[in-house]
């Protein structure tokens, strides 16, 4: 992601606050060469006053001719470290020096993180790099921008700065853990005993299922040679590999009216697991995914797992707020004819739930196959000391 700009007017000139004594030691000694006649006096006082005229022209010259660019990453993990690169591109014939370029990363209205980048010197006709580094310890959308040049160069005695570009929107992905080995076993216990396992059959040696002809980048080791020396030409082994079960996870994020900082936590938990087991599905991939929130509960995501899946999953997450409200049963009745009767179904949410509450889910429940869907729903909550067994916080 990127953004050039270039500086246009309204510049502003500003006096620093050291040009404020500055001044005064001009009108103390302009004031006593004016009372005593001293002409020595008004010499020293012009010989003050040129540093703070050349420190105006200079100013004024040396943010002309300058294009920005910036370049942010694609996706950030709240809590790690976010680079972005910065261009400063001169134009003119003659160098700027020492211009700080100072950008804005703003959320929800909050006081704005001012990360700068210094560029000692563009030369003519040059474009140089620099980068700032920030860290954004909150999932969600963020403002970035516009961006502040300034330059005191060469005394420091005025500032000279414009503001350049609009605002780019950065979405901060949920923080990821780390699954425990319970959390596998149990995952792979709930594959096993359902009964779906399915087979695909490729080259990745597993149990063996049969022979087939020889085909050109065959490894020389898969050749049968009993089967071979039967057919009369080369047959090679054909191995059967486990495909993963396809996995649906809802998440439930609720919070009540007065939530304080332990519900919110619970809420930020319950995001981060979710991501977690998401993009370790999409990254084993050989299954299909599916991934589906009470923020927008008639919105479900879904496909084979990818990199690219993955991260729009975070993306939703990052994205996805808590309600004061119940929308559980409004999320069950979208999608969960939505979800094929092999996948299976995560719920996550902030606070227990009872999927045989017959008063909470009445809706769900006049569908004729929820009897047999609650039995493939596993309830993850996050409230409680159970989640410490499946997930760690890293």
């Amino acid at each position: 992601m990127s953004l050039s700009t270039s500086l246009a007017k309204p510049f502003r000139t500003t006096v620093c606050r050291e040009t404020w004594y500055y001044l005064g030691v001009l009108a103390i000694v302009a004031g006593a060469a004016m009372f005593r006649e001293i002409n020595l006096l008004l010499v020293l006082a012009g010989m003050i006053a040129g540093p703070l005229w050349l420190n105006w022209h200079m100013v004024r010259s040396n943010l002309r001719g300058l294009r920005v660019e910036r370049r942010m990453p694609r996706g950030v993990r709240a809590g790690d470290p976010l680079t972005v690169g910065l261009e400063l591109a001169n134009s003119r014939r003659r160098g700027s020096w020492a211009v700080t370029v100072e950008d804005q990363i703003r959320r929800n209205g909050r006081d704005a993180l001012r990360p700068q980048a210094y560029f000692p010197y563009a030369g003519p006709r040059q474009t140089i790099q620099q980068t700032y580094r920030a860290r954004l310890t909150e999932r969600g959308s963020y403002d970035v921008g516009p961006m502040r040049l300034s330059t005191r160069f060469p005394f420091g005695l005025l500032k000279r700065t414009t503001t350049v570009g609009g605002r780019e929107s950065l979405v901060v992905l949920p923080r990821l853990g780390r699954l425990t080995q319970a959390w596998l076993a149990r995952h792979h216990e709930a594959f096993e005993g359902a009964g779906q396992r399915q087979q695909r059959f490729t080259r990745v040696e597993g149990q063996f299922y049969g022979v087939r002809f020889w085909r050109n980048g065959d490894s020389r080791r898969s050749i049968h040679w009993r089967g071979s020396a039967r057919h009369g030409q080369l047959v090679v082994r054909q191995f059967e590999q486990p495909r993963n079960r396809d996995v649906a996870v809802l998440v439930e994020l609720w919070q009540p009216p007065a939530a304080d900082d332990d519900a919110r936590d619970r809420v930020e938990l319950a995001v981060s697991f979710a991501a977690t087991v998401v993009a370790d599905l999409c990254r084993k991939g050989n299954a299909a995914v599916a991934l589906a929130t009470t923020a927008a509960p008639a919105e479900m995501l879904g496909g084979p797992g990818s990199t690219g899946l993955a991260h729009d999953m975070l993306r939703h997450l990052a994205l996805a707020d808590a309600a004061r409200e119940d929308r559980l049963p409004k999320l069950l009745e979208n999608v969960l004819d939505r979800i094929a009767g092999g996948h299976e179904i995560i719920l996550i949410s902030t606070r227990d739930v009872d999927l045989n509450d017959p008063q909470r889910f009445a809706g769900p429940r006049q569908d004729p196959s929820w009897a047999a869907t609650v039995r493939r729903i596993r309830v993850v909550d996050a409230s409680g000391p159970t989640l410490e067994r499946y997930f760690q916080v890293e």
